[in-house]
């Protein structure tokens, strides 16, 4: 039996099988696509998302948990006198943790509810750490000095390469887009503290197989061992088959998870996005 009981959300990269090893509870974020509500992975798979959502002339609204979600799922794991930690995704990103900052506090103090400053695999990582430090017995207090650490230990990068929903959700100017739709420029980012901060830009998908060959070989360089990658992506395409192919080849040891994003990071990031998380040993 495990010390304490553990909460994400539907930003995260887990397979069925981890899930289900370690009780891990997933609260859903939803999305609006022509009126109709849909629940990540509840009542819409991800390929499924990502259709509509490059058929439809609109960008999906999504939203995050509501507070009583969180509050419902609270309230039922710490009825036999469980703690709880909840993991969630970077606030940059969405207001999820602050749902479940506000349930945690009507909940009482069995409720420990952090941001994990990532997404999709990189949170994962975290997810993961915390459920084998409950296996192991751990307290939720020991267990975020090992959090912190995972964070320190995880690189998150990610390129753009449709900019059409960075434009429909004003993140960039209509004039901008044009312009760089018109040049062909692919935007690189990398997540720090939370945060999505401009990498590289580059022409045409070729740049962005660049970048990423010259990030595994930097990471080849400066870090002695990777304990875990994590490929997140909407869609995969030629190019980002490629950086697979280059992850493969360059870390053939290491467990690569490879998955769709979430709805809620496919509406920002676009189609065809791909994300590389490293878990540095």
């Amino acid at each position: 039996m495990t010390s304490f009981k553990i909460v994400t959300d539907s930003t995260v990269e887990l397979s069925s099988q981890e899930i289900e090893k370690y009780g891990i509870t997933i609260v859903p974020l939803s999305s609006i696509i022509d009126d109709v509500v849909y629940y990540d992975g509840v009542t819409i798979s991800k390929p499924e998302f990502l259709e509509k959502m490059k058929n439809n002339p609109e960008l999906p609204k999504s939203s995050q948990p509501a507070v009583g979600a969180f509050l419902d799922v609270f309230t039922q794991l710490t009825a036999d006198g469980a703690d709880v930690l909840s993991i969630n995704v970077t606030n940059t990103l969405s207001g999820t943790v602050n749902s479940a900052r506000q349930a945690a506090d009507i909940s009482g103090d069995k409720v420990t509810v952090i941001d994990s400053e990532f997404c999709a695999r990189a949170m994962g990582f975290q997810v993961l750490e915390a459920a084998k430090c409950a296996e192991a017995g751990m307290t939720v207090t020991e267990t975020l000095t090992y959090l912190e650490e995972t964070k320190k230990r995880t690189l998150l990068y990610i390129a753009i390469v449709n900019l059409e929903n960075m434009v429909k959700g004003g993140r960039i100017g209509k004039t901008m887009g044009l312009v760089t739709s018109f040049l062909n420029v692919k935007i690189n980012l990398q997540m720090i503290k939370g945060a999505l901060v401009s990498d590289k830009k580059g022409r045409g998908t070729k740049a962005i197989v660049n970048r990423y060959e010259a990030i595994i070989a930097e990471v080849k360089e400066k870090y002695s061992e990777v304990e875990s990658i994590g490929v997140t992506h909407d869609g995969l395409t030629s190019y980002s088959n490629k950086i697979v192919q280059m992850l493969k080849d360059a870390f053939p040891d290491v467990e690569l998870y490879i998955s769709y994003a979430s709805a809620s990071v496919m509406t920002h990031a676009g189609p065809d996005a791909v994300c590389v998380q490293f878990l540095k040993k």
